[in-house]
């Protein structure tokens, strides 16, 4: 009887205690991107959809562009002066990704106008717009891994581009 009673509080300890550690996976937070701080105005948001339409295949090109240089070790020139954390983000990435990783553009979606304004230049006259588009990008990452061999990994990334054009 003693050996039964053990027996079912140690079953009735383990139901117990491993109740609350399959409970944590309900916890994941997925974040939602949104745009840096103070990077989209505050008009963002407020129902303007008459902007002026934003080439796709310009944003797709500007795209690859940045993709290239984080091949070849320039992203540092397109990342915006007020990017936070510039050269953390650069340094991680020299520390961090294996030398002979290549990030590959896979498909550029769901590209949208999130604010524009018109800047006009004081020395000669001429208008440029200015656009803040964002666009969903799927990236992978492919590299060599000594113990897993040839690695890809797929990522879902979102892309700022601050676009300036001039009439």
């Amino acid at each position: 009887m003693k050996i039964l009673r053990s027996l079912a509080t140690s079953l009735f300890l383990v139901i117990l205690l491993s109740s609350p550690l399959h409970a944590r996976d309900f916890r994941n937070i997925i974040k939602i991107p949104v745009a840096p701080t103070g990077f989209v105005s505050d008009s963002v948001g407020t129902g303007r959809t008459n902007f002026k339409q934003i080439d796709q295949r310009l944003i797709e090109q500007s795209v690859r562009k940045i993709v290239a240089s984080w091949n070849n070790n320039t992203l540092s020139e397109y990342l915006a002066d007020n990017f936070q954390d510039k050269s953390l983000l650069i340094n991680t990435i020299r520390r961090s990704v294996p030398r002979d990783a290549n990030l590959r553009v896979l498909s550029v979606q769901g590209v949208s106008t999130l604010e524009q304004k018109e800047l006009k230049q004081q020395k000669d006259k001429n208008k440029q717009l200015q656009s803040i588009v964002i666009a969903t990008v799927e990236l992978q990452i492919e590299f060599s891994d000594p113990f897993n061999g040839f690695v890809r990994l797929p990522h879902t990334s979102q892309f700022y581009l601050q676009v300036t054009e001039s009439e």
